[in-house]
């Protein structure tokens, strides 16, 4: 009995040492500086992608892009529609960078569900990634997304 709780303390302690997904925004927005994502609502999307080893489909969870976006509030120049002028700058830990149009997340304009994944098949993943459902191929996934400058 004393082994099944000494498990349960670990466990416990280990789960709780892990940090809380944080992403990094920055750029034209009211509010730059990390956002908790576990803090945002959570949808899931299924794709598939053509990759270099045929084709592959997954569900994936986390919020929103545009959702994240929110959360900092997007600070637009005077003058009409000038919203849509915007542009996302997903950033990975290795330096690699995706462009997203806000027009392409906007749902009055193509609305399309890209998000920050904190699960693949319902397990989860090691850091937050970009998933752009619609698009022919995973180029604009961004693996261990670090940052989004919006500009």
């Amino acid at each position: 009995m004393k082994y099944a709780a000494l498990a349960a303390w670990l466990w416990a302690g280990s789960a709780a040492a892990q940090p809380a997904p944080v992403l990094q925004v920055s750029g034209m927005v009211a509010h730059p500086g990390p956002v908790q994502l576990d803090g945002l609502k959570s949808l899931t999307v299924a794709a598939t992608f053509k990759t270099m080893h045929g084709p592959q489909a997954h569900r994936w969870s986390g919020p929103l892009l545009l959702d994240v976006v929110n959360s900092v509030g997007l600070k637009d120049e005077p003058g009409t529609k000038t919203h849509m002028r915007h542009v996302i700058i997903a950033q990975g830990s290795d330096g690699y960078a995706v462009a997203i149009a806000i027009g392409e997340i906007d749902p009055s304009v193509e609305g399309k569900q890209v998000i920050v994944a904190m699960r693949q098949d319902d397990a989860p993943l090691a850091s937050p990634r970009l998933v752009v459902p619609g698009d022919a191929s995973f180029a604009r996934g961004v693996h261990d997304l670090k940052a989004l400058e919006i500009r």
